[in-house]
């Protein structure tokens, strides 16, 4: 008879559960939760090379959101703060493609245009206007009116050769450093100076 491998470990997934427990009715918190974790799987630091290929059904992207809501990420053009309770069609908030699909599916496949790196939290009105302009022809104008803040929150790059379909792997190179980074601050496990 075989049995699932769940049945087979299931013994030591309610024994570290147990022990997790134990530690937050010990009067523990999340630093030791996460000490402990450590402890079970190394690091913890998100490397860039972590996010590529990664698309919006990841944890990282429920994980980016967060951690740019924490950042207090805001619409680019309403400025209102990203967040999932916003009404009415006008700011109910969308992920949005920085190089549209439109604008990069004669040069690349569907899966690079949805990479986490090219995607960006805004309202619905803000997407619609965007419509399939390349970012080097919408984002200036839009910096131009409301400053760089918006888009350093989500760790945009704005370097004007980056936002070129032609620069659009280097673009996700650099977006994915960027929030590699801001993951890390985010989790608390960014590298410490001097730490190896």
């Amino acid at each position: 008879m075989k049995y699932p491998l769940w049945a087979v470990v299931g013994d030591s997934r309610d024994t570290l559960l147990d022990q997790d427990l134990a530690i937050l009715r010990q009067g523990g918190g999340p630093d030791e939760l996460i000490d402990r974790l450590r402890q079970q799987v190394g690091r913890l630091q998100i490397a860039p090379e972590e996010l590529e290929g990664r698309n919006q059904r990841s944890a990282l992207f429920k994980t980016m959101f967060l951690a740019f809501r924490a950042s207090e990420a805001r619409d680019w053009r309403s400025n209102l703060t990203i967040a999932l309770d916003h009404s009415g069609i006008q700011h109910y908030l969308q992920f949005h493609h920085i190089f549209p699909k439109a604008v990069l599916k004669s040069s690349y496949i569907s899966r690079d245009a949805d990479d986490i790196a090219n995607l960006a939290f805004i309202g619905g009105r803000t997407n619609r206007a965007i419509s399939d302009r390349t970012p080097a022809q919408y984002l200036p104008d839009i910096v131009a009116k409301t400053g760089r803040e918006a888009f350093a929150a989500q760790c945009i790059p704005l370097a004007p050769d980056l936002l070129e379909v032609a620069r659009y792997k280097d673009f996700l190179v650099e977006r994915r450093r960027l929030i590699a980074g801001r993951l890390n601050e985010f989790l608390g496990t960014e590298q410490k100076p001097g730490a190896t």
